[in-house]
């Protein structure tokens, strides 16, 4: 470890429970491997995420987390789904996470395809039993290149401090005291929206499968997590698609995007 990355990571020791800590401790990060852009997202529950900090040092590619990303899209984010399977701690690529065709998903390509980054590497620390800290360093279009296995291996080697450091820093705050929303099945509010906003009737089962559909699950990693078979999720696709009027992933995209962010007030006001 260079002097530099000692200095930083003293000086994230030294600001646990401050508010300075998450700038710190970025900076310690990017000694251990460099990076193009950071973000630290709390999730608690399945309340809407946290973002307690946010670095790019090239393009914004965190311009539309506000409007675009905590308005709705987390919800369909791999990093999120995550957290509520309750992963282990580690440091993943982004794909390590995702469903078996999350890059050809109709989401990755509206979020991720426009705000730029190319490759992506989280440290996932789930830090009590509702909230897990995640920084997820990014590389974008500035570098034009993707980690190499030599940076992450690099990375790794730090693994033990990174997650000791974070835990300290979460014991020291009152985080473990944040409200948790009640657990509403977002597929059943997903019902209701386009029940209300439509007059589209679904079943809690197609329900199921448009979320699935949408976060970039294949018919046959479908049927794994709902525990049906592959001819089972085709049909239940074809009646979705037959009740919503549409043929294509990118029109069940088109009409349940705006939709999420409503279900997602109606799920947390409850």
């Amino acid at each position: 470890m260079r002097f530099s990355a000692l200095d930083s990571l003293a000086a994230a020791i030294d600001a646990i429970g401050a508010d300075r800590f998450y700038p710190l401790m970025c900076e310690y990060l990017r000694e251990c491997m460099e990076f193009d852009n950071v973000i630290v997202v709390i999730f608690v529950g399945s309340n809407v995420p946290h973002i307690a900090y946010t670095r790019h040092y090239g393009p914004d590619v965190f311009r539309l987390v506000d409007d675009q990303y905590l308005s709705g899209a987390y919800l369909l984010d791999p990093v999120y789904h995550f957290h509520l399977r309750r992963g282990d701690a580690g440091l993943y690529r982004l794909l390590d996470v995702a469903p078996d065709q999350f890059r050809s998903s109709r989401y990755y390509k509206w979020y991720y395809g426009r705000i730029g980054i190319c490759d992506e590497i989280s440290v996932i620390l789930p830090v009590s039993r509702n909230a897990t800290i995640t920084i997820s360093m990014g590389k974008d279009s500035s570098s034009g290149t993707t980690f190499s296995q030599k940076a992450e291996v690099n990375l790794r080697k730090h693994d033990a401090v990174i997650m000791a450091v974070l835990r300290a820093h979460w014991n020291a705050l009152d985080a473990p005291h944040f409200n948790i929303s009640l657990a509403t099945s977002l597929a059943d509010s997903l019902r209701q929206e386009l029940r209300s906003n439509y007059g589209v009737s679904i079943s809690t089962r197609q329900a199921e499968v448009a979320l699935l559909i949408l976060q970039g699950h294949s018919s046959p990693s479908i049927g794994l997590q709902l525990r049906v078979s592959t001819e089972t999720v085709k049909v239940f696709r074809k009646q979705l698609y037959s009740r919503c009027g549409i043929s294509s992933q990118a029109e069940l995209f088109n009409l349940l995007m705006p939709t999420l962010g409503k279900a997602n007030v109606r799920k947390d006001s409850k």
